[in-house]
């Protein structure tokens, strides 16, 4: 677990740990804005369970992969800067792989940076998976997975 009152360091500033959080949590919830333009806004029971299951497995999953078997493992082998490189380029590869569109695959390698960002901070992979679920409820809501 992230050490809630620690600081996380940036070159001119520093944060607590908390309110880092806080703001990614914010940053992942807008995924949710496109639901507010859309004409019908009903959602069904059943596909609330799957966006929650899914989000659930896929993000405990791709988190404990990417973040926590494949950067961990890097780091030892090569500079944390090609360690968050390659994991995030082969985390947009992996979903173009699954016939993901290109530019929506090149978001999910900035997702995968900004989840390496978020695990190093931290130190924890936790909100790396909170907020990888938070944004695949949002997606699957938004009719982008399904």
């Amino acid at each position: 677990m992230p050490h809630w009152n620690d600081r996380i360091e940036f070159p001119h500033h520093t944060i607590k740990t908390l309110t880092f959080l806080g703001f990614g949590l914010l940053g992942s919830l807008t995924i949710f804005l496109p639901l507010l333009f859309m004409n019908s806004t009903s959602i069904s029971r059943s596909l609330l369970i799957f966006a929650l299951v899914f989000s659930l497995i896929n993000a405990v999953l791709e988190e404990l992969l990417w973040r926590g078997l494949l950067l961990s493992s890097l780091r030892k082998y090569i500079s944390t800067f090609y360690a968050v490189l390659v994991t995030s380029i082969g985390f947009g590869l992996l979903h173009l792989s699954i016939g993901i569109p290109i530019l929506m695959s090149l978001s999910f390698s900035f997702g995968g940076l900004f989840y390496a960002f978020v695990v190093l901070k931290t130190k924890s992979i936790y909100p790396a998976i909170l907020f990888h679920f938070v944004i695949n409820i949002g997606m699957v809501l938004n009719g982008w997975i399904l």
